[in-house]
């Protein structure tokens, strides 16, 4: 009946330009600019929702044979649209880095070096390899600090990250690289702190860039619950107090 006919259409993928730089990933929270070819997962809960992920932050969705399950695909220009196929014949996401991979890019020297050395590790990271090589030695001292906090998490079992987010008064669900990202983000710049306007919501932030924003970034709550009653909050600011973390 009407729940076997929900099933075949959610969740459904999308696939398209964004029509502006106000989307954030769900994956790596980084805003998604203008124009940059995204997918949405689609969901029904009290209603339809939508979640937006940069190409290569996205997994190719299970049981999908070809590009052509994606909603919008046709509609894409030819150079989307071998973005797109190149993304779906590599299986999505781009391999994930080792505990032993990230510990080595934590020991990187940048000043020693070369341009295209740093291009490449930058690149791999799925970080901006353009600009100066001043401009790329100062990402590069950013993807150190993040590997090295990487390696210590990654290494982590999910019940463990969870303590840890627990202790810090963090949220705790999701997948194990969303709470790995959690706790990389909470090292390097500090506790996410509750909503300052309503005292119940954990903060959210959505930054410009993977890395070098110095955790510099809009931050919104997204509310909470209080008893079974869900308390919408529209709080957003460019800054936050954010206290020491604790492993």
């Amino acid at each position: 009946g009407a729940a076997a006919a929900k099933m075949d259409i959610y969740p459904r993928f999308v696939v398209g330009p964004a029509a502006s730089n106000r989307s954030s990933c769900k994956a790596c929270k980084a805003k998604i600019d203008k124009g940059e070819i995204r997918v949405g997962t689609v969901t029904m809960g009290e209603y339809e929702m939508t979640a937006w992920r940069h190409l290569y932050c996205q997994k190719k969705p299970k049981g999908m044979d070809s590009v052509d399950g994606l909603v919008g695909y046709e509609a894409l220009d030819a150079d989307s649209k071998a973005k797109v196929e190149a993304w779906f014949s590599s299986g999505g996401t781009p391999k994930k880095r080792s505990v032993a991979e990230l510990q080595t890019d934590a020991e990187l020297d940048p000043k020693k070096m070369k341009v295209g050395d740093m291009k490449k590790v930058l690149k791999e990271h799925g970080t901006d390899a353009s600009g100066s090589k001043k401009e790329m030695q100062a990402q590069l001292l950013a993807v150190k600090d993040r590997a090295a906090a990487q390696s210590i998490y990654q290494a982590k079992t999910i019940p463990g990250l969870k303590e840890i987010l627990d202790k810090n008064g963090q949220l705790k669900g999701g997948t194990k690289q969303e709470l790995v990202e959690r706790c990389v983000d909470g090292k390097l710049f500090g506790k996410l702190p509750r909503c300052p306007k309503c005292g119940g919501g954990v903060l959210r932030v959505v930054y410009s860039s993977k890395v070098g924003h110095g955790g510099k970034g809009k931050f919104s709550c997204p509310g909470y619950f209080d008893d079974d009653h869900f308390v919408r909050c529209n709080y957003t600011a460019t800054e936050a107090e954010r206290e020491d973390w604790n492993d």
